[in-house]
Formats: structure tokens, C-alpha cells, sequence
């Protein structure tokens, strides 16, 4: 098996990488990747943290809303029973009337039929 090997960048000598030579190497990179994997992960937990917050905040606004929504619909309701309550008592208002002048003519009919009866 070959050993890995490097090239000096002055005297453009090829350096076998031994263990001994290599680990330092491995270890300053093995320690800077943690460092970046560290700091990436930390991130992510902010912006999974700040996900989660903005989520709870649009739950509670749409609760709201659903809320203030819910209380204008029971006041349109009641607004719109109690109208529908006048029409109808208006109507049967001139129902009533409409009867009672119905009531009056068939009553002057009555009374002239009356009369007539009388005078023959």
C-alpha cells in the first residue's frame, strides 16, 4: 500500500505522509470542521428556534382572529334576528290592519244589507 504524499510548494519535493507527520495535519482539520459543524448546528437551532416562535405567534393571531371573527358574526346574528323580528311585526302590524279594515267594510256591507232589509 502507498503512503499518501505531499509535494512542497518551495523545492517541489515529494514528502511521504507518515502518521507521525500526518496527524497534526488531520487534527488541525478534524478541529476546524467540528469548529464549522459546531457553528452551523448552532444556526440552525436559531433558525429552527425563530421558526418556532414566528409559528406560535401566527397560532395566536389566527386564534384571535378566529375569535374576533366569531364575536362579529353572534353580533350580525343578533343584529340581523332583531331586524327580522321588526319586519315581521310590522307586517303583522298591517296585517292586522288590512283585517281589521276588512272587518269595518264587511261590517258597513252588513249594515247596509241591513238597512235595506228593513226599509223592504
Amino acid at each position: 500500500m502507498t503512503e499518501p504524499t505531499i509535494i512542497c510548494p518551495k523545492c517541489h519535493e515529494e514528502i511521504k505522509l507518515t502518521e507521525s507527520l500526518a496527524a497534526p495535519l488531520i487534527e488541525s482539520v478534524r478541529h476546524e470542521y467540528e469548529e464549522r459543524l459546531l457553528k452551523q448546528k448552532e444556526g440552525l437551532e436559531g433558525r429552527e428556534k425563530a421558526l418556532r416562535d414566528r409559528e406560535e405567534a401566527l397560532s395566536k393571531a389566527r386564534e384571535s382572529l378566529d375569535d374576533q371573527v366569531a364575536e362579529k358574526l353572534k353580533l350580525e346574528r343578533a343584529k340581523i334576528a332583531s331586524e327580522e323580528a321588526k319586519k315581521a311585526r310590522l307586517a303583522s302590524a298591517n296585517d292586522l290592519e288590512q283585517k281589521a279594515k276588512e272587518v269595518e267594510e264587511l261590517q258597513s256591507v252588513l249594515q247596509q244589507r241591513e238597512a235595506k232589509l228593513a226599509e223592504a
